[in-house]
C-alpha cells in the first residue's frame, strides 16, 4: 500500500528512481513521516532531527546492500524497517550480542553419513516443529531465545508436547551469561540442564523487552522440560542432511546485514557472528537457501524468517548448529 503512495508523491514532485535515497528534501521527510507511522515512532524535538539523518544514512545503505545482491545473482530486497532510525553501531549494540568466545567443548559432535538430497525441494519444520514467531525487542536476549526455540522443538519432535517455553528465565536466571547484554545459546543450555529445567512463558512471561534485565523468580517447582546434553553437525552438507531429516537447527551467525532486510534470498553477508536464531528448513539445491527463524518479530523479514543462500556458508551459519537432548521435569 505504501509503495503505491511512494509512487505518486515522487511522480507529483518528478522525482522517479529505483533507489529508495533521492536527494530531493520532500521526499525524504514524506518517507520519514511514513516510517514514524507504520512503526509508531515518536521522538522528543532535539531527538528528531539526529533521527532523521539517521534514517537517510539507513536509506543508503539499503541501496547499497541491494545493489550487492544484485552484483551477487542474489534476490533479497532490502528496503525500510522498524530499524531505520538506529546507527549501525546503535543496532549491533542493542541486538547482536551473541558472543561467539562463550562457545563450549560440551556438545557431542554427531556424524551425519546419510548424504544431503539435492532433489528433494524444500523441507520446512515451521509450523510443525515450532511455536510463533517471538521477538526480543530491546533487549539483547536473542541467544535465550534461540535456545528456548530449540528446546521447545526437540520437545515438539521427540515428547510430542506443545509448550511455549520462557525465555525470560534464562535470560534473567543464566548467570554465565549477561541477561540483555548477551550471551551465548550453549550456556543457556547448560543453565537449564543444572538448574533442573525450564518452565513455560505463561509461568515466567517476558519482561526485558525494554533492554533491562531484571532479577531471577524462578522458583524451582513448575518446570515443564529439562535438558540432558546437547549435539552439533559439522559442516552445510551435514546441517542440510539434519534438517531435511529430522528437523530444526539452533544456529549463531552474522546479523549485521539484516536491519534492512525485507524478503528474498540474501547472498551477501559478513562472517562475524554476533546472533542466534533457528534454522527452521532448507532446500539444498544448487539456487537453493536455508529458512531462518529470526527473534525480531513477525513485522521483520518474511512474517520473521529470513532466507539465506544455501552452500556457501552464508552469514557463516554452520558456526555453531546444535540440537537438544530433552525429556519431560
Amino acid at each position: 500500500m505504501m509503495a503505491n503512495f511512494v509512487l505518486a508523491f515522487l511522480l507529483s514532485v518528478g522525482v522517479v528512481s529505483a533507489d529508495l535515497f533521492v536527494s530531493h528534501p520532500d521526499h525524504q521527510k514524506f518517507l520519514f513521516d511514513g516510517f514514524k507511522t507504520d512503526f509508531n515512532k515518536k521522538y522528543s524535538a532535539e531527538e528528531e532531527d539526529n533521527r532523521f539523518h539517521i534514517f537517510i544514512s539507513n536509506l543508503k545503505l539499503a541501496d547499497e546492500r541491494n545493489a550487492e545482491e544484485k552484483k551477487n545473482g542474489g534476490t533479497a530486497v532490502h528496503g525500510i524497517t522498524q530499524f531505520m532510525d538506529l546507527s549501525p553501531a546503535e543496532f549491533r549494540n542493542r541486538f547482536l550480542l551473541s558472543d561467539p568466545r562463550m562457545k563450549t567443548n560440551g556438545a557431542e559432535v554427531v556424524e551425519i553419513s546419510e548424504p544431503v538430497n539435492t532433489t528433494a525441494g524444500v523441507t520446512d519444520w515451521s509450523g510443525k516443529y515450532t511455536t510463533p514467531v517471538k521477538n526480543q525487542a530491546q533487549c539483547g536476549s536473542c541467544w535465550a531465545f534461540s535456545a528456548t526455540e530449540q528446546i521447545e522443538s526437540d520437545s515438539m519432535r521427540t515428547l510430542g508436547t506443545s509448550y511455549i517455553l520462557s525465555p525470560e528465565q534464562i535470560v534473567q536466571c543464566d548467570k554465565t551469561s549477561y541477561g540483555c547484554n548477551g550471551g551465548w545459546t550453549e550456556h543457556a543450555y547448560n543453565y537449564v540442564k543444572s538448574t533442573g529445567g525450564i518452565t513455560t512463558e505463561s509461568n515466567y512471561p517476558y519482561t526485558s523487552s525494554t533492554g533491562v534485565t531484571g532479577q531471577c523468580s524462578d522458583k524451582g517447582n513448575d518446570y515443564a522440560i529439562s535438558v540432558s546434553g546437547y549435539s552439533t553437525v559439522k559442516g552445510e552438507s551435514s546441517m542440510a542432511s539434519y534438517v531435511q531429516k529430522t528437523g530444526p537447527l539452533s544456529v549463531c551467525l552474522d546479523a549485521s546485514t539484516w536491519s534492512t532486510y525485507k524478503g528474498g534470498i540474501m547472498t551477501s553477508c559478513p562472517k562475524q557472528v554476533d546472533h542466534c536464531v533457528q534454522a527452521v528448513g532448507v532446500d539444498a539445491s544448487s539456487n537453493g537457501y536455508w529458512k531462518v527463524r529470526n527473534s525480531w518479530g513477525t513485522s521483520w523479514g518474511e512474517s520473521g524468517y529470513i532466507r539465506l543462500a544455501y552452500g556457501a556458508n552464508t552469514c557463516d551459519i554452520t558456526n555453531d548448529p546444535t540440537w537438544v537432548n530433552v525429556k519431560k521435569a
